[in-house]
């Protein structure tokens, strides 16, 4: 890996430790090479190309040391082991069926009511969670944004329109909704097995980036109420997965072309 640091003259050695648990938490989750560019602002910084070309600094490596030992105690943590290969897949897949019933049972338990329906990004679901033993650090590698749980109620119409949106891009992954998708639009649509009122209310769970103006589903950016829940959705995966011994793929059908 190649990475271009700037960095201050007068830097606060204080500051490591909190770099540290990012940047090990950054190289430790991800799996591609990084490359960092930067273009001086002028020459008050110093610029080091680090590489493995460049030995290890002892004493630097002794001080992190313990730093290290912990994160890596933490991320190998075995939250739980699956039984399949948890996969993206349109317009179903079963990592998405995973994760967006997480974040629904989530803001059920959060809000203490009803959520009918939930909504994610499959773009935000980075990796494959493996068969076998699933640890902490698979669950920053699938989900290392800061994402939270938004939960927003929307009419019965605008639930149809949502629907008609995730079917334009061959679905995304849902929880308490079914459709058909035909020529691009979401034919026969229930929400817990009964036909969508248009003159219903609906509590629908996404994520906050989804809310706030991503993805696909423009409907999502214009609730009658929004509640944002305090919760972190790697957190709520990852609690969700500690509670089970053992987890299962499965696809129900809830998207189907």
């Amino acid at each position: 890996m190649h990475l271009v640091i700037r960095k201050t003259i007068e830097m606060n050695r204080f500051k490591l430790p909190l770099f540290l648990a990012a940047f090990l938490t950054i190289t430790h989750c991800g799996t591609t090479e990084h490359s960092y560019d930067y273009t001086p602002a002028d020459e008050a910084h110093i610029y080091y190309d680090i590489d493995g070309t460049i030995d290890d600094d002892v004493a630097v490596s002794e001080y992190i040391a313990p730093y290290v030992r912990s994160m890596a105690r933490t991320m190998n943590r075995v939250i739980t082991t699956s039984e399949g290969s948890f996969e993206r897949g349109k317009p179903e897949g079963a990592l998405g069926n995973l994760a967006a019933d997480i974040v629904r049972y989530r803001a059920i338990a959060e809000m203490g009511k009803r959520v009918d329906v939930s909504v994610m990004n499959n773009g935000g679901l980075r990796v494959p969670l493996p068969e076998g033993k699933i640890t902490i650090g698979h669950i920053y590698e699938l989900m290392p944004f800061e994402n939270y749980i938004a939960v927003l109620r929307f009419t019965g119409e605008q639930i149809k329109q949502i629907a008609d949106e995730l079917a334009s891009v061959n679905g995304e992954a849902t929880s308490g909704i079914r459709f058909r998708i035909v020529d691009g639009k979401a034919r026969d649509i229930l929400v817990d097995s009964l036909i969508v009122d248009p003159d219903r209310y609906y509590w629908l769970a996404t994520n906050n980036w989804m809310a706030d103006g991503g993805g696909d589903a423009p409907t999502l950016w214009e609730p009658l109420e929004r509640h944002n829940i305090d919760v972190l959705i790697r957190d709520a995966i990852i609690e969700y997965l500690n509670g089970h011994e053992t987890i299962a793929p499965y696809i129900d059908q809830r998207i189907r072309n």
